[in-house]
């Protein structure tokens, strides 16, 4: 297990809109000391699948990582009459250099609702936002058969890390009509706006489904925070894996340890949970856990974790985001010889 699933202690609801379901949560901390979540979010009365026609892109500010957060801006907005970017959801934000990244997916209606992966960049975390390459897509499925991301939703939950001086997009893809074998892959330039090389292979060994990858550099490791949907890899359904290494084309599950825990595991003592009141909008399996991770780093550290939640502990109508403290163990001193 992780020095992260294993450190980690229960603080509560992170953004929890009553008028929206929210979802993706992905943190970052501001030049002010700010910490702003990039959040999907869409009206609750779409209900759960609203998040595919409905769903924008809204950013959340609180002056302490625990919170409260209150809403900002709409970052990226829903446009439901168009046939492509109607729905804008997966955000996952990221700074390289005096830029702000944010990437998130959308479809094409017109191409069998192809899920493709968008950028767009600013100068502030309040925007405003300029999407890439006019607009169009970052990252399309292949249109080989053969290839590994031939599927229409192959383009699929996003995250962005700069690494020895390139830029890299992972991405979640499998072929048409194994979708339960998705891996993750990678996308590289030379450049922040791409063009983009997408890999000719996975670059996890995963053995069955993951997804909602959270990318960040830690102990001079590429990290990669993936859940592990039907707990096939750490033997408990609706955790977390935390894939390490140096080299992005290869994260081997041999090296890899449990990233999370279910939110039952850090309620402990004063967590007052009381699930018999507690509203199940969305499960799988019938088992609460967490989605969409988001990994806040402070000092080079991981410090705090966010993920959203199918279920809302307070027994109301929309769903929201949690927020954990990792209370990673503080490294002791080598004696001396």
């Amino acid at each position: 297990m992780s020095g992260i699933a294993a450190n980690m202690s229960w603080i509560g609801a992170a953004v929890d809109d009553p008028d929206y379901y929210i979802w993706c949560t992905s943190p970052i901390l501001g030049p002010d000391g700010k910490v702003s979540l990039f959040c999907s979010r869409w009206p609750k009365k779409y209900k759960f699948d609203g998040w595919s026609t409905h769903c924008e892109i809204a950013r959340y500010v609180g002056d302490r990582p625990e919170g409260p957060f209150k809403f900002a801006e709409v970052a990226i907005p829903a446009n439901p009459e168009a046939s492509f970017g109607n729905a804008v959801h997966n955000p996952a934000i990221a700074r390289a250099g005096d830029k702000y990244v944010l990437l998130y997916i959308s479809f094409d209606r017109t191409r069998n609702n192809k899920m493709l992966t968008c950028m767009a960049v600013a100068d502030s975390l309040s925007g405003p936002w300029k999407k890439v390459n006019d607009g169009k897509p970052l990252l399309e499925p292949s249109t080989d058969p053969k290839h590994w991301t031939y599927d229409p939703w192959a383009m699929d939950n996003p995250t962005f890390l700069t690494y020895e001086g390139k830029f890299y997009v992972f991405f979640k893809a499998a072929r048409t009509g194994h979708q339960f074998d998705s891996r993750y892959g990678y996308a590289v330039s030379d450049k922040l706006e791409g063009p983009y090389v997408v890999s000719d292979q996975p670059c996890t060994d995963n053995i069955s489904y993951i997804e909602d990858a959270n990318a960040f550099l830690w102990n001079g490791q590429i990290c990669l925070m993936t859940t592990d949907n039907f707990g096939t890899h750490t033997g408990i359904e609706g955790a977390g894996i935390l894939w390490k290494s140096t080299d992005p084309a290869h994260f081997r599950l041999a090296d890899a340890e449990i990233g999370f825990l279910r939110p039952s595991e850090y309620w402990g003592l004063g967590a007052n949970i009381d699930l018999s009141r507690a509203a199940k909008l969305y499960t799988s399996n019938n088992v609460i856990k967490f989605e969409r991770p988001g990994v806040l780093m402070i000092d080079g550290k991981p410090a705090y974790f966010y993920g959203a939640c199918g279920t809302n502990f307070a027994g109301e109508d929309h769903t929201c985001s949690y927020v954990l403290k990792i209370n990673l163990p503080e490294a002791t001193p080598k004696k001396p010889d």
